[in-house]
């Protein structure tokens, strides 16, 4: 019971927490940088290729062979949707 509660309540919004602490202090970081003069485009290079150099092992770390289930039109036109009203 106790670890349904965990699963269910607390991790998501542990999740969250991680999320915007990250979110911060990536925002700090890019201050700092682009203050003394460091480009944007190599501040992004690098924020991109240290996400991809700390999430590259959880893919192997966390593999799990779940089957996922078959993309149905309305499914895509849903993403679609909202890919174009964020735009």
């Amino acid at each position: 019971m106790a670890r349904r509660y965990c699963c269910n309540d607390v991790l998501p919004f542990t999740a969250m927490v991680a999320s915007e602490i990250g979110n911060v202090g990536l925002q700090v970081l890019f201050k700092a940088a682009t203050s003394k003069g460091m480009s944007y485009y190599v501040f992004i290079t690098y924020t991109y290729a240290m996400a991809s150099l700390v999430l590259l092992p959880l893919l192997f770390i966390l593999n799990c062979r779940a089957v996922l289930p078959p993309l149905k039109f309305h499914f895509i036109s849903r993403m679609l949707l909202l890919g174009v009203i964020g735009y």
